[in-house]
């Protein structure tokens, strides 16, 4: 049996001590999660207002999801834009994702104010399709950001692929034409299946590694406003008109504003004391997926890639438990005691978490997934020499999705005194770090124009229009 062998949790060499809850406390602002949504709100809390903030963890900081996912930098959203407007309206939808993809500056922003030496490479990554609906999607996409002033994607389709003459002519000024091997290097892909590719600002990261850096930073330059405990789940969480109470086992915490920073479904209740029920709106409206990844050790001899495999008939697309597409990246690891080696990881695998079900990160590698993610490796990544390989990790990690596919950052509508940033949808680090600058200019009273990542109020009803939703009515809570 295969354990649950992340390389990111075994680069970290943790030496700082585990400090539990011991005691009643109150503060400012407690952030729930001790991962990098939580690490980086706490950072950026920290910077920009002069609030005391305690972090309480229910293990260890960055074991979590951030130490168990593909180590993978990206601003992409698992929807389309187009999907996007029909829900929030052209104008929003833009300067959401503009908003989104600011975070790459943010990460600049955090590596130049603390000189954090854990590794971050930014490069070119691409996404392969093999299908005119998928190609017309990449196409729409890339209309909409011209239209919305927003870089444009290089898209590519391969000569003489016979697609070009059913694309519609508005696209055509959108992508170039080049030689189909040409475009199957690019995505180191020797299947003639993939047609098409697009090109986008992506990047990796040991996420759990940069928490663990950075929390030491803060720990050190703000010893006089931070607190952190960790294995201290949290139960049950009170609010009142003006603050809550965020409480153990044994102990609690009293707190003017409380910031949600967990996969957004974890076992504790939240009561609301002043006003409507948040309880089962909150826990019912983020879905739990469990993502499976591999990775294997290979002398460097590649720069950092990245790349998604859309594939035209995908085995797993008509399964709702599984992914339709498979994504590599590749990075110099340093986990090693050996010469330098490239670390090359793959995920696409995926199940649902039921409700109410329970996950362990403790949980053995299930072998049908060893299976799947050899079988992607083999059919999509040509440098995978499957008798040379040896795979040095397999691990799973938990995922929450929210119903739009839309990370939440903001005030609860029913009482402010909750906030969240969570929903990773898939990808989940870059749109942390945006949620933790955005939930920190919130917390300093600062006026944000609305945006696609404000929570919902559930009191309110939605019809579905072609531009935006609009409210035909409105319902409390029973």
């Amino acid at each position: 049996m295969i354990p649950n062998n992340s390389p990111w949790v075994k680069q970290l060499n943790r030496v700082r001590p585990v400090s539990q809850l011991d005691r009643n406390l109150d503060t400012d602002v407690v952030i729930v999660g001790g991962g990098i949504a939580g690490i980086v709100t706490a950072y950026f809390t920290l910077k920009n207002t002069s609030k005391k903030v305690i972090l309480i963890e229910a293990g260890k900081v960055a074991h979590g999801a951030t130490g168990h996912n593909a180590g993978h930098l990206t601003s992409y959203m698992e929807i389309s834009a187009g999907e996007l407007m029909k829900l929030f309206g052209q104008e929003m939808v833009m300067n959401g994702i503009s908003l989104l993809e600011s975070a790459w500056s943010l990460l600049e922003e955090i590596y130049q104010d603390t000189a954090l030496q854990t590794p971050h490479y930014k490069l070119t990554g691409y996404g392969g399709y093999s299908t005119l609906e998928q190609i017309i999607s990449v196409l729409e996409d890339n209309m909409y950001r011209k239209e919305g002033a927003l870089k444009a994607e290089e898209i590519f389709i391969a000569e003489n692929s016979n697609i070009e003459k059913n694309i519609p002519e508005k696209y055509r000024n959108l992508y170039k034409t080049i030689p189909h091997l040409d475009l199957l290097s690019l995505i180191e892909t020797n299947d003639r299946g993939f047609i098409a590719c697009s090109s986008y600002e992506e990047g990796c990261m040991n996420s759990a590694l940069f928490c663990e850096e950075l929390l030491g930073y803060m720990i050190s330059k703000y010893i006089d406003r931070l607190s952190l405990y960790e294995e201290s789940p949290v139960n049950k969480i009170f609010l009142m008109k003006d603050s809550g109470i965020v409480k153990t086992k044994k102990h609690s915490i009293s707190s003017k504003n409380i910031v949600l920073c967990t996969n957004g479904f974890e076992n504790f209740n939240i009561i609301n004391e002043a006003g409507d029920e948040i309880d089962l709106n909150f826990h019912h409206s983020v879905n739990g997926r469990i993502g499976y990844m591999a990775g294997y050790l290979e002398p460097i001899n590649k720069p950092p890639f990245a790349v998604g495999y859309f594939p035209e008939n995908s085995k797993y697309q008509d399964d709702p438990t599984g992914s339709s597409y498979f994504y590599i990246t590749r990075r110099p690891y340093e986990g090693t005691s050996k010469e330098s080696y490239n670390l090359i990881c793959g995920g696409g695998p995926e199940i649902v978490l039921p409700n109410h079900a329970s996950y362990s990160m403790n949980d053995y590698f299930p072998e049908d997934k060893q299976i799947e993610l050899d079988e992607m490796f083999i059919e999509n990544y040509k440098n995978y020499k499957i008798d040379e390989v040896e795979h040095a990790f397999y691990w799973h990690g938990l995922m929450g999705y929210t119903p739009n596919r839309v990370r939440r950052i903001g005030f609860e509508p029913i009482n402010k005194v909750l906030l969240y940033n969570l929903g990773c949808n898939g990808v989940g680090i870059i749109p942390s770090i945006y949620g933790g600058k955005r939930i920190s200019q919130l917390l300093n009273g600062e006026q944000l124009e609305k945006s696609i990542f404000d929570p919902h109020d559930p009191r309110i009803i939605y019809i579905d229009s072609d531009t935006k939703p609009e409210i035909v009515a409105e319902t409390t809570s029973s």
